[in-house]
């Protein structure tokens, strides 16, 4: 799905996706080409991601580098 549909079912503005972004907390599915210009696409896994770091951030109140420390090891007992 496209960032702004991402965005609206997740709950969250592009503003902080952006920012998770670049604290390496959410990556696209894949990024592709549209209309002349690069878009990262998500997937279903993304969307659940996105509702951890809210539930961590939100009703658990952990900070960016501790939310990044969670999700390290929450996909390594994925792996």
């Amino acid at each position: 799905m496209s960032r702004s549909v991402f965005c609206s079912i997740g709950g969250i503005s592009e503003r902080e996706l952006a920012s998770w972004e670049r604290e390496d907390l959410i990556a696209p599915a894949r990024v592709e080409r549209v209309r002349g210009r690069v878009e990262g696409l998500y997937d279903r896994e993304a969307l659940r991601r996105v509702r951890v770091i809210r539930t961590l951030a939100e009703e658990l109140e952990v900070n960016i580098p501790g939310i990044g420390v969670i999700l390290h090891l929450l996909d390594q007992m994925e792996r």
